[in-house]
C-alpha cells in the first residue's frame, strides 16, 4: 500500500484470488528489475575496495545520480583498462550535493551536469575542471498504439499536461524551469509527481502518467524500443555539458595521478546517440 500511494497508481489487483499485478505493476516490476541490476552492476564495478583505507590508495567520486548509472560505469571501465586499477569509492549526489562535498574535502573527484545559464558556484581557480562530453535533456511521453506521444507540447489551454517534475532544488528541475520560462510559445502543463531521481521520473513517464523531461543517455533505450518518444520539438530541449571537478588543493596520490592521466588522455564518456534524436523540430 505504501508503495502503491508513493507511486500515486494501483500496483495489485486485489480483487481476485491470488492477488495479481496490474499492468501498471508489471511495468514497475519489470523497471524496478533494471534499476536493480544497474545498481548491482555499479556496486561490482567500483565497490569492495573496503580494505583500502587509506586516502593515497582511494578515488572518492561524487557522481550525478543519472550519470552514476549511464555514463560512469563504462567510463571508469575503459580508464581502468588504460590507465590501470583505480580503487574507487562512488556516492550518487544531486550536483548542488555534489559541489558540497567537494568543498568540504569529502570526495576527490565530482561529475555532474552544467548549463551555462545555471552556473555551479565553484571558482575555477580554486576547482579546475574538464569537459567530459555533452548530451541533451528533452522531453519524452510513453507512445500512444499509433506511435505518438501520449503527451506533447505545449499542451492545449484548459486540458494541461501532467508534468512529471524534479523535485524542488534539484539540479535537473532547476533546467526544467529555465526551458518553460524560455519558452517562445504559450504551454498548458499542471504538476503531479515529483522526485529528485531520474530512473523513478523515467518510471512514471514509461507508465503513462504524463511528460517528463529525462537525460538522452538515461533513455536511449526506451525510445530505441519505442516506449518513449519525444513529446516537444528541439526548442524544449537543451544541452547539458558533463564536467570532472577536482579541488585545487592536493588530494591523495592515487586522485592526483589519475587526474594528470584523464587531463593529459581525455577520456570521454560513450553517450549513445539515436539518429531520431538529431533531428531539428
Amino acid at each position: 500500500m505504501a508503495l502503491e500511494t508513493w507511486m500515486g497508481t494501483r500496483l495489485f489487483d486485489r480483487s481476485v484470488n491470488p492477488i495479481t499485478l496490474t499492468p501498471a505493476g508489471r511495468m514497475f516490476r519489470s523497471l524496478a528489475a533494471d534499476i536493480l541490476r544497474s545498481m548491482h552492476a555499479a556496486r561490482n564495478l567500483v565497490g569492495g575496495y573496503e580494505q583500502f583505507a587509506e586516502n593515497d590508495h582511494v578515488v572518492h567520486f561524487a557522481v550525478a545520480h543519472t550519470l552514476v548509472f549511464t555514463l560512469f560505469p563504462d567510463w571508469l571501465k575503459r580508464l581502468t583498462n588504460e590507465f590501470g586499477n583505480i580503487m574507487a569509492r562512488v556516492q550518487a549526489v544531486n550536483v548542488p550535493e555534489g559541489v558540497q562535498h567537494l568543498v568540504a574535502g569529502d570526495c576527490d573527484l565530482l561529475i555532474g551536469y552544467h548549463h551555462p545559464q545555471l552556473p555551479i558556484a565553484l571558482d575555477p581557480n580554486h576547482f579546475p575542471f574538464l569537459t567530459l562530453g555533452v548530451e541533451r535533456i528533452v522531453p519524452v511521453s510513453a507512445a500512444a498504439p499509433d506511435g505518438k506521444p501520449l503527451f506533447e507540447l505545449p499542451g492545449k489551454t484548459g486540458r494541461p499536461l501532467p508534468l512529471l517534475a524534479y523535485s524542488s532544488g534539484a539540479f535537473l528541475g532547476n533546467v526544467v524551469e529555465m526551458l518553460l520560462m524560455n519558452a517562445t510559445e504559450p504551454y498548458s502543463l499542471y504538476r503531479c509527481f515529483e522526485t529528485h531521481m531520474s530512473e523513478a521520473l523515467k518510471g512514471m513517464v514509461v507508465a503513462g502518467h504524463g511528460i517528463g523531461w529525462l537525460p538522452e543517455s538515461c533513455i536511449t533505450k526506451e525510445l530505441h524500443e519505442g516506449t518513449l518518444v519525444r513529446a516537444g520539438s528541439n526548442v524544449w530541449a537543451t544541452e547539458l555539458e558533463i564536467r570532472l571537478y577536482r579541488p585545487v588543493k592536493q588530494r591523495g596520490q592515487a586522485a592526483e595521478q589519475l587526474w594528470a592521466y584523464i587531463s593529459n588522455q581525455s577520456i570521454e564518456p560513450r553517450i549513445e546517440v539515436l539518429p531520431e534524436m538529431l533531428t531539428p523540430g
